[in-house]
């Protein structure tokens, strides 16, 4: 027979347990951006802002409101000015793939910019709502070499390259670019823009004619946008949420649900105060291949 200490010991262990595994829940819930115990459907809004490098997280916060039972639809505010033509590509195809293959709702709510990269990752929503004096458009890729050649020459500074084959140092600032290699990287330029202008033509149903005509890398008002149907509609933020409350069937004045925003490092604030105060700064990761508009 167990000694009744024992059982004592048994039964507050369980009851220990119990409490760990209810605090777990509860906290994971809180970090996940929710409140405990409440089970009201509301509209998860993810924003994307600043330049496109990166897309990991911004992809992984789209999948945790996508297996979230309690989000009834996702509002995408976009302010950016492109970026990088990867990241771009898989934005898009991210959120896409969740128009296609989920069951909520995605609308894109253009803010002061939505242009290049910005545009094109807009394109994977259900709709997109832009504000009449929003910058988008500029489809268009875009490449930019600095040339040292001349400094180095004023301050007698050369650069012996060792190379295995004649394009491996090709857009090297070190000496001026060779009429090959402006083909080479013409060519290379050439394929990204026509992956952009099909993107553009399959999800606006824009012919290959009138895509000659906006995909020339201007930028384009969201009112004007709206008249050659590159966005869905004119609208604000307000706009586009109240349109997905009242498709999802969520009353309009439902709190909206934000992703927890983690703590940043002195180092990620100093790069981006850094970054937001030179336009033309680039970090030591990034390449010039760009889906975004030239300013």
């Amino acid at each position: 027979m167990d000694n009744p200490y024992r059982k004592k010991n048994r039964i507050y262990g369980g009851i220990i347990i119990i409490v760990m595994i209810l605090l777990i829940v509860m906290v994971s819930r809180k970090n996940k951006g929710e409140k405990w115990f409440d089970r009201q459907s509301r509209i998860a809004v993810h924003p994307i802002e600043g330049e496109i490098s990166s897309s990991r997280k911004w992809i992984e916060t789209l999948k945790d409101f996508s297996k979230n039972n309690r989000v009834a639809g996702i509002l995408i505010p976009i302010n950016s000015p492109g970026g990088q033509v990867a990241p771009s590509q898989e934005l898009y195809q991210a959120i896409r793939n969740l128009r296609e293959n989920g069951d909520k709702p995605i609308f894109v709510s253009m803010s002061s910019v939505a242009a290049s990269g910005g545009y094109y990752a807009a394109l994977g929503a259900d709709t997109i709502y832009a504000n009449a004096g929003t910058l988008t458009g500029s489809i268009g890729v875009i490449m930019q070499f600095p040339i040292y050649s001349d400094l180095m020459e004023k301050v007698g500074i050369g650069m012996r390259v060792i190379k295995s084959q004649e394009f491996k140092d090709a857009g090297s600032p070190f000496r001026e670019m060779t009429a090959g290699e402006q083909a080479y990287y013409q060519e290379l330029i050439d394929d990204v823009y026509s992956q952009f202008t099909e993107v553009v033509s399959r999800e606006r149903g824009i012919d290959e004619i009138n895509m000659q005509v906006l995909a020339n890398g201007r930028v384009f008002t969201g009112r004007q946008a709206f008249k050659f149907g590159l966005v869905d509609t004119v609208g604000t933020f307000e706009d586009a949420r109240r349109a997905l409350c009242k498709l999802t069937g969520i009353p309009a004045d439902s709190p909206l649900l934000y992703p927890v925003q983690p703590r940043r490092s002195w180092w990620t604030i100093l790069k981006e105060d850094v970054s937001t105060a030179l336009p033309g700064w680039q970090s030591a990761e990034s390449i010039n291949l760009q889906y975004r508009i030239p300013y």
